[in-house]
């Protein structure tokens, strides 16, 4: 094991302690010599200094060693991650976290001897999902939601750790179905009192886990809980970054344009970089109904021109009651949510929408609609996002309006 230098000067002076203390004890002086007694007194000085310095002030000593301190260790790591970042091998934050969490699970699984190890993650309203896992066969990453019913989604509803061991033969960690687990251990992540997420293992054999490891895991999922949050934070200010290049990206695109498809075709391709959707849709309101003016992607037998009332579908309400709309999955339940009017064709395959009114103030002239064939595709920060970059749009076809009308007769 390399000596650090810290290790190294504390050593080297306990030495000379050791010595000076030494030739002052064995050290023979006659009652009549003052030379000797002046001797023991500097002695007795000299090892007062050398018990000050190791104790108090033992970074007064700075001796040559060929070794790196600590702090030379993590200034190298330090730059290099710099290098990293700076050669393009840095993803982002979300990246950063996939790759922590994959090791994470690894080690923790190897250290608690468990056959598989699983991350699930809130996903709002719609509950766990499957974050990431690995078991004796591999890794496992890939979004599925929880089911009801199942041990991860009692440890989330129950907020405390879970031990249970002994499952029945043919249980298996949900998102990880190749591994049939006897024993089961879950630990909820909890954020100001609301579970954000599960840190679960499963053993092969029943009684694979004690009290002791429960503990333990608690410990572990605190460790992980301080990554999420530094990730979070640096989502956050990615997504902020963004959103302010977009945001610019419009000014200066929108500002050249003349023409309503051209401003509709020109916002689409620049959101784009914020919100997947398959579908992007203009409607305007005409007295108490509502028109298709443009539709950008997925266009199937909902085209143009087409006229709805404002009050049966999503794009109707919005206009209706000047508000935006989230939501995570049209067809959730027994009643499938029309976007325009009851009785629409409901085989678009659309499952996320989200809508936002155009106008200024109380005023409303229309409405924009992103849909997308994922469930819950949209957030909350999402619908603030749309919302204000949707103003330059309206903006750009206002304008658009007034320069393209026709002058009156004198």
């Amino acid at each position: 094991m390399r000596i650090t230098l810290q290790r190294y000067q504390t050593g080297l002076i306990f030495i000379v302690l050791f010595l000076t203390i030494g030739i002052g004890f064995f050290l023979p002086i006659s009652s009549g010599n003052g030379w000797g007694v002046l001797v023991k007194v500097v002695l007795l000085i000299f090892v007062f200094l050398l018990l000050y310095v190791l104790f108090f002030r033992n970074d007064w000593i700075r001796i040559p060693f060929k070794g790196r301190d600590r702090t030379e260790d993590e200034t190298s790591s330090a730059v290099a991650a710099t290098e990293l970042i700076q050669e393009g091998t840095w993803k982002g934050f979300g990246d950063a976290f996939h790759r922590y969490v994959q090791e994470f699970l690894s080690v923790v699984r190897q250290t608690f001897v468990a056959s598989c190890a699983g991350l699930y993650l809130q996903k709002g309203r719609e509950g766990l999902e499957f974050e990431a896992g690995e078991d004796n066969h591999g890794r496992w990453s890939r979004r599925i939601l929880v089911p009801e019913g199942a041990l991860v989604e009692h440890v989330a509803k129950q907020k405390i750790p879970f031990l249970e061991d002994n499952l029945p033969i043919g249980t298996s960690l949900d998102g990880i179905p190749g591994t049939e687990i006897r024993s089961f251990l879950g630990i909820p992540l909890l954020w100001e009192n609301e579970v954000v997420g599960v840190l679960a293992l499963g053993g092969e054999t029943t009684e694979s886990f004690s009290i002791e490891d429960q503990d333990f895991l608690v410990k572990w999922s605190d460790l992980l809980k301080q990554v999420m949050t530094l990730c979070h934070r640096g989502l956050r200010w990615e997504m902020d970054q963004e959103v302010y290049r977009v945001h610019l990206d419009l000014e200066r695109g929108l500002a050249g344009v003349d023409d309503a498809e051209s401003a509709l075709s020109c916002f689409a391709q620049l959101i784009r970089q914020l919100f997947h959707f398959d579908r992007l849709t203009l409607c305007i309101k005409d007295g108490e109904e509502g028109v298709i003016q443009h539709v950008y992607g997925q266009i199937d037998n909902l085209d143009r021109g087409l006229r709805f009332s404002l009050n049966e579908g999503l794009n109707g309400w919005i206009l209706k009651r000047n508000a935006p709309m989230i939501i995570s999955d049209m067809e959730k339940g027994d009643y499938i949510r029309p976007r325009y009017f009851r009785g629409e064709d409901s085989k678009h395959a659309l499952r996320s929408f989200l809508g936002v009114p155009l106008g200024r103030g109380e005023e409303v002239w229309g409405c924009l609609s992103i849909e997308s064939r994922s469930v819950g595709q949209y957030t909350e920060k999402g619908k603030e996002v749309l919302d204000t970059l949707a103003g330059h749009l309206y903006e750009t076809l206002h304008r658009i309006s007034l320069t393209s009308r026709p002058p009156k007769p004198v």
